[in-house]
């Protein structure tokens, strides 16, 4: 039996907008400094690509087997986000830091305990993410992101170089890097405020220590508590996160551990049922943001883990490591099901309101090799590795459904259910693999073609499955004008778990077969001077689970293609203007049915500026984020209008008693505009987070 840790283990405007930036960047790169490229670096040096100018955005992210990788080098597009943008913005949560992305929409809202999104309009959910390379040990709740130095965002599917993730990650895979310690000592206390009466303290604490400071020691602490934007709703948190790592001769080893805490008391935001299940099968007006259905609830959700990794040079040109990591997460209280469903225009609702007891445990485990060898004028940088994953999940909640709402006028529930108590694991899941990757250096690094594969054993211990699948995949990289302009295309595989159908419907908890999905892209990337871009267009294939006739169960069935169109950017577009976000088009269909694909919005774009103001020390920016119009049901038979939204940011930077000290300041949703932002599941719709205003101070010891 699985022990618990303990504590102390523990749109065409847009379009046209970003022409325009591009446009003028390139007149920009010509009285600017070209960056020297980062090619992939060996095992034994897991050394972060330097940061882009403008400091929000890195050079390059790790590409799972293949390591870290300069961007203009990747077969693939990335995105990898800092520890400094996460200051400015004041980003608490992962969902916080990927609002700078325009690949990715959020199928959960701020007001809710887990935090669920799309990439690519295909789901990504907490157990599909990776924490420095490795899945099933990340947090899964809320991700806080005080211990992380980076957030990195691979789009499209990926099984050769990532693996199979425990849960869907078809629509890309975000690897999140922890913070370690610098040759600089670091004493760093942030207090913030955010709106209703939020406050927090964080505390950031790393130092080196040795002749040649090979030991390093980070500690992250933080522990916040107050009301929130959603009416009369408490929230706690709090987060301890320490890193070890030495370096000797020739070797090294990593630690990580961590344990966090998210409660809420007295509420949450909701999700909207219109269609099936009796609903109005129109689309109503939205409350309000701060409305709150559900007073005198609770919840609660913890989350610990730990990984070690060392890294062995065994001679010039071979290099090997081994890691191992767990993690379990548990939550209790209101977690889900903050549901009602419309049964008509007044605002009249059926109320439903559960109380959920689930577990998560975590086990893996990863070993590989990495070596180069020429053959004439080619240079083969090989990659090899072993993995296996062992998680399990189990989920019981006590219901209470029907008594009368009104969306407009909200009513308690006239009962919160007691405790359904430990659940039994309805998912035990063993998945082991074998990956075999050659990136190929030809005409002095000007094409670099990378061949590989995986072998993944899906083995589903409950569901009496148990099978393997050859995954392969090519990336190709071609440099014709210099080694600031790439041409890139590849062809990937996903495999994932078969998905579990969700609370709402008959067949709750009934999970099936894996799916394979498969990726073909093309693109353009391109570094002028201090900015850096990538146009890509794309294609995924994947089956789907289909909502039956009655609307009451989710069998198999489906097939779904996307078709996309991508440009994103970052760095700086003059000495004193940065830039980051970018444009999206995605056509998404259900080819079993004719219909568009739900919750896929065919533009979205999110674009932020950051001015370096001649005042010194002071910068100021904003972002403005906007979605097109989408299906907000599998039949197409509601359609939600398309929408925007403006944040604005500002930072000064100066010194108290010789003391440096940064003042941050974040208002999400300036305007306070409410409407209809996204989908948890067809028919369910989700409302916007009120206007939210963050501000803070981080004192430099």
């Amino acid at each position: 039996m699985l022990k618990r840790f303990t504590r102390t283990q523990t749109t065409t405007a847009c379009a046209f907008a970003l022409a325009a930036l591009g446009a003028l960047a390139n007149a920009n790169a010509q009285s600017t400094q070209t960056l020297s490229t980062i090619t992939v670096q060996g095992a034994d040096d897991e050394s972060l690509p330097p940061v882009a100018p403008g400091g929000q955005a890195a050079t390059g992210a790790r590409l799972g087997i293949l390591g870290n990788v300069d961007i203009l080098d990747a077969p693939i597009s990335i995105t990898s986000y800092t520890a400094e943008l996460i200051q400015d913005q004041q980003a608490r949560t992962l969902a916080d830091v990927l609002q700078s992305d325009p690949s990715v929409r959020f199928t959960t809202n701020s007001g809710h305990m887990l935090e669920h999104f799309t990439i690519r309009g295909l789901d990504v959910s907490g157990p599909s993410i990776m924490l420095n390379g490795l899945y099933g040990i990340a947090p899964k709740g809320h991700v806080p992101t005080e211990f992380l130095e980076r957030v990195e965002v691979m789009r499209g599917p990926s099984a050769l170089l990532s693996g199979m993730a425990p849960v869907d990650n078809i629509g890309g895979t975000v690897n999140l890097v922890t913070k370690r310690a610098t040759a600089e000592p670091i004493t760093n206390f942030t207090t913030s405020y955010s709106s209703d009466s939020y406050f927090q303290g964080h505390v950031d604490v790393g130092r080196r220590f040795g002749e040649e400071q090979q030991l390093g020691i980070r500690f992250n602490g933080a522990y916040g508590s107050g009301d929130t934007g959603v009416e009369d709703q408490k929230k706690q948190r709090r987060l301890g996160a320490l890193a070890l790592d030495y370096q000797g001769n020739n070797w090294g080893l990593k630690l990580d551990a961590y344990s966090s805490r998210e409660k809420i008391e007295n509420g949450s935001q909701g999700m909207y049922g219109l269609v099936g299940r009796g609903g109005v099968g129109e689309l109503v007006d939205v409350p309000d943001a701060k409305s709150n259905m559900f007073r005198g609830t609770h919840g609660t959700y913890d989350d610990e883990g730990f990984s070690l990794r060392g890294d062995f040079k065994l001679n010039d040109n071979l290099n090997a490591y081994a890691s191992v990591g767990a993690a379990n997460s548990t939550g209790k209280g209101l977690m889900f099901g903050t549901r009602v469903v419309v049964t008509d225009h007044d605002g009249s609702a059926d109320g439903y309101v559960y109380n959920v007891h689930t577990i998560t445990r975590g086990r893996v485990a990863e070993t590989g090799l990495d070596g180069r060898f020429n053959t004439g004028s080619v240079v083969h940088n090989v990659r090899a590795s072993a993995s296996w994953l062992n998680y399990k999940e189990g989920t019981a909640n006590n219901p209470y459904t029907g008594w009368p709402q009104n969306i407009y006028d909200p009513i308690s529930p006239p009962q919160f259910p007691g405790d359904p108590g430990v659940p039994d694991f309805s998912v035990d899941n063993i998945l082991t693999s074998y990956a075999l990757a050659d990136t190929m250096d030809m005409a002095n690094g000007k094409v670099l073609l990378t061949l590989g594969a995986r072998l993944q054993r899906v083995k589903q211990k409950l569901q009496d499955y148990d099978e393997s699948k050859l995954s392969p995949s090519i990336g190709v990289v071609v440099k014709p004008w210099g080694e600031n302009t790439s041409l890139f295309a590849n062809y990937m595989e996903g495999l994932s778990p078969g998905e579990t159908v969700p609370t709402g419907y008959d067949n709750e908890g009934e999970t099936f077969k894996p799916l394979t999905s498969k990726q073909t892209e093309v693109g353009f990337k391109q570094r002028l001077g201090t900015f850096t871009h990538t146009v890509s267009a794309f294609q995924i294939e994947r089956p789907t689970l289909v909502d039956s006739d009655d609307g009451l169960r989710l069998t198999e069935g489906g097939d779904q293609r996307l078709r996309g169109v991508e440009w994103s950017m970052f760095g700086q577009i003059t000495p004193t203007l940065g830039v980051l976000g970018g444009v999206a088009y995605m056509d998404a269909q259900q080819r079993d049915t004719g219909l568009d694909s739900y919750a896929v919005p065919k533009w979205t774009a999110n674009l932020g500026l950051d001015w370096t103001t001649p005042i010194t020390g002071l910068n100021v920016g904003g972002r403005v984020v906007y979605t097109g119009k989408q299906w907000a049901d599998t039949g197409n038979t509601i359609e939600l209008p398309s929408w925007h939204r403006f944040d604005l940011n500002a930072r000064y930077a100066t010194k108290i008693s010789n003391t440096p000290v940064t003042f941050n300041l974040y208002v999400e949703n300036v305007t306070g505009r409410e409407y209809w932002s996204g989908l948890f599941n067809s028919g369910f719709l989700m409302p916007a987070s009120p206007r939210t205003v963050r501000l803070a101070a981080t004192f430099e010891f």
